[in-house]
């Protein structure tokens, strides 16, 4: 079975993306996926398998693992415990070239974040050493969260009791015409979501007709490309409501909606309430 390519997205303020869910708040992500942002995830307790390109690999007492980009994989959080807790750190290539290697300090972790390209499994001494760390993350500010997260990974470079999963050349089938386009598309939000956005132009940058655009970019994330350009476009919003104290017609238009009806309605589609409503309990 193909994987979904699952867009990640990194807010622009942060270098990091760091998410963490209950027993009750799951991981929303597709059950089998690849994206070219690296992943480390923490999960407490329970027990359950870790499905991974073309290995499954069952964990007692919680797991930790780390992801290089676009290793096929489902989800890895459990049930089995009222109390489980699951971090998930998701960061991107360009944080690994601009940011890590700028600091001659951070030199030591090259050799990790290059193994994880592999897929690396940790201990669960090594796991439970580091549940504070991990768990801090959760209320900690954005700054903490990248100091936090940096010693996270000195410690694991420290360590050579980890599993590898794949192998490079399996890993590197999956980086295919359709991931780099699809890499494309994104990238192209990222720049554009605040103006009108052409699939026809689009579409031909990458090589198919408007069509074709359509049904492939359907195929590959399981939604249509206006569904996801909206729920890209409102993740925007919600970042302008957090940080600034603009009105919603200000944040509407910086998002690239011109309709404040249909802006209320695809906020309150992905976001459960008004954006009005959503100012109020910020």
């Amino acid at each position: 079975m193909n994987p979904i390519y699952e867009h990640i997205e990194v807010a622009a303020n942060t270098s990091l993306k760091v998410a963490t869910y209950t027993h009750e708040k799951d991981c929303p992500t597709s059950n089998w996926h690849i994206h070219p942002e690296y992943e480390l995830v923490y999960i407490r307790n329970g027990s359950g398998k870790l499905q991974i390109d073309s290995k499954t690999l069952p964990y007692h007492n919680g797991a930790l693992l780390f992801l290089g980009p676009n290793i096929p994989h489902a989800d890895f959080g459990n049930k089995d415990f009222t109390d489980n807790f699951e971090v998930v750190i998701q960061f991107t290539k360009g944080f690994v070239m601009e940011k890590l290697t700028v600091f001659p300090e951070l030199r030591r972790l090259k050799k990790l974040i290059q193994a994880s390209h592999s897929g690396l499994v940790f201990s669960t001494t090594i796991k439970d050493e580091l549940t504070n760390a991990f768990e801090s993350l959760a209320y900690a500010s954005e700054l903490k969260k990248l100091v936090g997260f940096l010693a996270i990974l000195e410690r694991l470079s420290d360590t050579d009791p980890y599993e590898r999963i794949v192998c490079k050349e399996n890993n590197i089938i999956h980086k295919t015409v359709d991931a780099n386009r699809l890499e494309t598309i994104f990238q192209f939000v990222n720049e554009h979501y605040d103006k009108q956005i052409s699939t026809e132009k689009l579409a031909k940058q990458i090589g198919l007709t408007q069509n074709s655009f359509c049904r492939f970019f359907k195929k590959m994330t399981k939604k249509t490309f206006v569904q996801f350009v909206n729920e890209f476009r409102i993740g925007k919003a919600v970042e302008f409501f957090n940080e600034n104290t603009l009105p919603v017609s200000e944040v509407m238009y910086k998002c690239g909606f011109n309709d404040p009806s249909y802006f209320t309605r695809q906020f309150k589609k992905y976001q459960g309430k008004t954006p009005s409503a959503y100012m109020l309990q910020i």
